[in-house]
């Protein structure tokens, strides 16, 4: 089933009521009224939590209806477009929409150096060497993050990030649920975010339904209950950055035909938001070939009908949003995936096309009230 994003009552709105609740006034997205109600309550920790991967469908699948997180289920919200990681980890961070940001996908095209670029790397997308002596993503499209905004109304220590990447340098869940223990007894109130990688890792290797993607989402459900028995006078949200589904990985080097027209290799997401830059004269061939070959699993779009169906998110455009999208985007809509070329490490689990399991995230939000003292 496709599915395309509502930015409306999108991970991208969780982080517009953080962004309200703080005072932030420059917020021009709009909040998710599920959470706007659970903020009026105005409890001291606003814990936000996101595993990477653990989409609506994942948790259906391997989690029992009595289990902590599903009980604890709100809702089913959007993920951005492209549904992968760097769009809407970038989204959920910053409170902009993927059009506002640039930042698109894993693989970008930066003119400057001529190459695609592993934007969260820093690498170059050919041969994973070092793309620059400086970030190049970082200097071409730097964006304002959530945590910045919040203290800059809020001051010092009242927004905290905690992740893997994160001054904290977490190691995993249980590591991230003592540091939230510890952070939350500051008596300042506090925006807290979390990120973790799993159970996406396990799903790319092993697939959406395999046992090591099910031991990983039991973990994650067991040490967050454990740390919301812990906490007083918060409010934990659970979400996700998107879902993944099952592939059949083809790839663009075993159709001649089609990747002798590209200009560069593709880019953005090469196997289910791929960017497509075609050599001059060629574009109507393109078309006429891609959608005999693969127009029933994938969307052939031009860059005007991207922008034009706001597939990106809406706001003022980066600049560089309109040149990282090629000639054309192609969106996987079934559960077929479009490899440049053969890897050591295929995929099982994908993401970043427009499927309800990719696109579909969850909202779930448990409260902890204020122990009385004895």
């Amino acid at each position: 089933m496709i599915t395309y994003p509502n930015y409306d009552r999108s991970i991208l709105s969780i982080a517009s009521s953080v962004l309200n609740h703080f005072g932030v006034k420059d917020c021009q997205h709009k909040t998710l009224p599920e959470f706007d109600k659970l903020l009026e309550k105005d409890y001291k920790n606003i814990i936000v939590m996101l595993f990477d991967g653990l989409g609506v469908s994942a948790i259906n699948e391997h989690l029992n209806e009595n289990d902590f997180l599903r009980k604890h289920f709100v809702c089913p919200i959007s993920s951005v477009f492209p549904s992968t990681t760097v769009a809407a980890t970038t989204a959920i961070e910053s409170g902009y929409s993927p059009v506002e940001t640039a930042w698109l996908g894993w693989d970008l095209y930066f003119d400057e150096i001529g190459e695609n670029v592993a934007v969260f790397r820093n690498a170059l997308q050919k041969n994973g060497k070092p793309a620059a002596n400086y970030n190049v993503a970082w200097k071409h499209i730097p964006y304002k993050r959530i945590f910045e905004r919040i203290e800059e109304v809020n001051g010092k220590g009242s927004a905290i990030y905690i992740s893997p990447f994160s001054k904290h340098h977490i190691k995993s869940v249980p590591h991230i649920c003592r540091t939230v223990k510890r952070l939350s007894k500051r008596r300042k109130k506090k925006y807290i975010y979390t990120y973790w990688h799993q159970p996406d890792g396990a799903m790319h290797g092993h697939g959406v339904t395999s046992q090591e993607a099910h031991e990983q989402i039991l973990h994650i459900n067991r040490e967050v209950e454990k740390l919301c028995d812990k906490l007083e006078n918060s409010l934990i949200i659970i979400t996700a950055d998107h879902g993944l589904c099952n592939s059949m990985n083809l790839f663009l080097e075993d159709y001649p035909e089609i990747y002798s027209m590209l200009k560069i290799p593709p880019s953005i997401e090469p196997s289910r938001a791929i960017s497509l830059f075609i050599k001059d004269g060629m574009q109507k061939e393109f078309e006429t070939e891609f959608n005999k070959l693969f127009g029933n699993d994938f969307r052939l779009m031009t860059k005007e009908e991207v922008f034009a169906e706001n597939l990106l998110g809406f706001g003022k455009p980066h600049p560089r949003t309109y040149d990282f999208v090629g000639d054309f985007l192609a969106v996987a809509t079934g559960n077929k995936s479009l490899f440049t070329e053969r890897e050591e490490h295929e995929f099982v689990g994908v993401h970043a096309g427009l499927t309800e399991e990719e696109m579909t995230v969850p909202f779930i939000a448990i409260e902890t009230k204020k122990r009385s003292k004895k």
